[in-house]
């Protein structure tokens, strides 16, 4: 895996359309991790093979959220990002080639 997408989540009604444009913009072996902090997804997130959610029944603030999501990471490189971003064509390449 090269990237991992970390988003910590707390009814954020912008979250599915993210994971969305993320989907339709990554070029490399990455994958997304949503933290659904306190509340399930409304919109519902569809399944995705590179999306794994994960569920806090209580609220666990937006750092335990990152955390658990970077723990749950199997990337060699984590971008933590909120619930309404956009990211640009081939982001996650992007990060990497500046990283080389």
């Amino acid at each position: 895996m090269d990237v991992t997408f970390v988003i910590p989540a707390r009814n954020e009604e912008f979250l599915a359309k993210t994971i969305e444009s993320i989907l339709a913009k990554i070029r490399g072996d990455s994958e997304i991790v949503a933290v659904l902090d306190g509340a399930w997804a409304d919109p519902q997130i569809p399944d995705h093979p590179r999306v794994r959610l994960t569920h806090s029944a209580t609220v666990i603030g937006q750092r335990a959220a990152t955390n658990l999501g970077a723990r749950m990471s199997t990337a060699k490189y984590i971008c933590k990002i909120d619930a309404h971003t956009s990211i640009d064509e081939g982001f996650d390449i992007k990060l990497i080639q500046a990283d080389e």
